[in-house]
């Protein structure tokens, strides 16, 4: 194949953000996506800082973020077969509600000094619908955008969008609480699920459910039971999934003690939440450049990004000046943009009737480990440091990456990349 041929067939498959927004029902998607999350990053600052502030461990504090993606591990798995058997929009529609309203409720208890298990247990019911809500959207964006280019191109910008809103909320919320209180910072959570419903409401088609609706529990463990072995029969979408869900807890180290980190160095606690979105806005960048790349690209870049995301993390246990380690975790940030490759392609291999199942148990594991990742980095920080906890983390990275390399099956993604792509032509 000629370098000629390959640069033209390039240009042609390459999709670009005013492509991808160009269609209305997107537009309306990444709306409400913009409206709701920087809302929830705002509402998990303010209890970690209510945690930390009551407690003073790094452990508990991790816990207070950890808590919002166990539902996701617990619900995303059997919710997500929803996605296959009841129209998209109306699961999408039905989240946003429940969340806004019990946001709101935690809000109040939060104004009464309720006991920090009860914020907890209610942030836990709020979160139990985020899951049905992500595996409708992910399952919605190939139904949205049509051919795999715009697929890849869209995921990135999706995926680049909700860091950039964790990077805002993160910041956003130290300032808010210190300005005001907890209390009004879940409010404004609690507001942006009611904007995120109406731009759903106004812009998202309503669309047919794939498959037979069902009212059996005992269905959708059917439903979960064929979806792993989708998952697991499949070399490409095994290789993709276990990567992502090896590196989880290596990716939220950072963001796991930032908090603890800063207040170690005595410095001011905004600082934490800008450490924090140091990471996220890295990766936000760096979803939206490796999205814009062709299929093939992208696919080649996922190793070596992976790797990348690790090497700056190790230098955090020298303990840099504050600004120097805000570079490093950007850095590592953008190289986490190897997730856009590995979120798309696991859509796009993924027969449409049975997406909302595959992406469910996708980010049931991918939430699990990430949990697990703040518990694990929140617990060695307390027993020695911060940074020798995030250095940790970025060592087991590159195990798993390491072994990643031993067992990837290049030549079959490649077929079936080379495939999506003769598809969406």
């Amino acid at each position: 194949m000629s370098s000629a041929g390959t640069g033209r067939t390039g240009e042609r498959q390459r999709a670009g953000l005013r492509e991808v927004l160009a269609v209305r029902e997107f537009r309306g998607l990444v709306a409400a996506q913009v409206a709701s999350e920087a809302g929830d990053q705002i509402a998990r600052v303010a209890l970690a800082l209510l945690v930390l502030s009551d407690t003073g461990s790094a452990l508990l504090a991790a816990a207070t973020f950890a808590v919002s993606f166990v539902p996701t591990f617990l619900g995303a798995a059997l919710l997500g077969s929803l996605a296959d058997r009841f129209s998209r929009k109306s699961l999408m529609l039905l989240a946003d509600v429940a969340r806004a309203i019990t946001i709101g409720v935690l809000a109040l208890m939060a104004g009464t000094n309720a006991p920090l298990w009860v914020l907890f247990v209610l942030l836990f019911v709020a979160e139990l619908f985020t899951p049905l809500f992500e595996s409708a959207r992910a399952a919605s964006i190939p139904d949205v955008l049509g051919s795999p280019r715009l697929v890849t191109a869209g995921t990135g910008l999706t995926r680049s969008l909700h860091l950039a809103n964790q990077a805002i909320g993160l910041v956003l919320g130290g300032i808010v609480v210190q300005l005001t209180s907890p209390q009004a910072a879940l409010f404004v959570d609690a507001i942006t699920f009611i904007v995120s419903y109406a731009l759903l409401a106004a812009f998202l088609r309503n669309r047919p459910a794939m498959l037979d609706a069902t009212e059996s529990v005992r269905q959708l463990f059917t439903d979960l039971a064929e979806g792993w072995r989708m998952l697991v029969a499949d070399k490409s979408r095994r290789a993709l999934i276990l990567l992502g869900w090896g590196m989880a807890a290596s990716l939220v180290a950072p963001e796991a003690v930032a908090l603890a980190y800063v207040r170690d160095a005595g410095e001011l606690d905004a600082w934490g939440g800008v450490l924090m979105a140091s990471v996220i806005t890295g990766a936000a960048l760096g979803s939206i450049l490796v999205g814009r790349r062709t299929p093939r690209d992208q696919l080649d870049l996922v190793l070596p990004l992976a790797i990348a995301v690790c090497l700056p993390l190790l230098v955090t246990g020298i303990e840099p000046p504050i600004v120097l380690l805000v570079v490093l975790w950007f850095v590592s940030g953008v190289a986490q943009a190897f997730l856009v490759p590995v979120m798309s392609f696991t859509t796009l291999l993924t027969k449409n009737e049975h997406r909302g199942r595959v992406v469910g148990i996708a980010s049931a594991g991918f939430a699990a480990v990430t949990a697990l990742g703040y518990l694990v980095t929140g617990f060695v920080a307390d027993r020695t440091s911060p940074a020798f906890a995030v250095t940790v983390m970025a060592a087991i990275g590159l195990v798993v990456v390491s072994i990643g390399f031993v067992r990837w099956p290049s030549t079959r993604l490649r077929a079936d990349v080379r495939e999506l792509e003769l598809a969406g032509h």
